[in-house]
């Protein structure tokens, strides 16, 4: 198999991972926001939330992998310039690593379920963004700076989503929950 023909492979198996990724993600806050809305949280819907994050979670391994082949690539044919000379391997490096941390942060509950979905769901899709962009000409600081913004735009955004998805919740805590028993 000749070094084009591997590179091909490499770069559509990541593709694949991360658009796995992306989409089980988008599925999880999808669902997330309806439970928000409903006001509680089923048996059968937690079960169904399990299964997700499973599949997010498989989906992340497989994330690591496509980067570690795509390192070996790189790493074959261009030795140490693919790290010192690209802010985009940087960024995805970054994103990845905020993605991980935010989701042992989410499920040992030590972040808000207001600013979890955002790290979530925005460095997935900034995640997929650097993965299939090829080259942005640009330094880390400028992407690192660009990042945040879209974080922040996209952060705004589902906080408006939950205001207005729990406008006539009578008793609202922020994560879905009743004060009463809810039914």
């Amino acid at each position: 198999m000749s070094e084009l023909e591997l590179y091909y492979l490499a770069t559509l198996f990541r593709t694949y991972t991360v658009g796995l990724c992306l989409g089980v993600s988008s599925i999880a806050m999808t669902f997330y926001f309806y439970v928000v809305a409903k006001g509680h949280t089923e048996k059968s819907q937690n079960v169904m939330m399990h299964i997700v994050y499973t599949v997010l979670r498989v989906g992340m391994v497989l994330v690591i992998v496509s980067e570690i082949t795509m390192v070996i690539y790189h790493y074959h044919v261009n030795n140490f310039i693919y790290w010192t000379d690209n802010p985009e391997f940087l960024m995805r490096l970054t994103i990845f690593t905020v993605i991980v941390c935010n989701a042992f942060a989410m499920q040992y509950k030590k972040i808000s379920m207001w600013l979890g979905p955002v790290f979530a769901g925005g460095s997935w899709y900034a995640y997929f963004f650097f993965s299939v962009w090829i080259e942005t000409e640009s330094t880390y600081l400028t992407l690192i700076f660009g990042y945040v913004l879209w974080l922040t735009i996209f952060g705004l955004c589902l906080a408006l989503f939950r205001v207005f998805l729990t406008r006539k919740q009578e008793s609202y805590l922020g994560d879905g929950a009743c004060v009463k028993v809810c039914e």
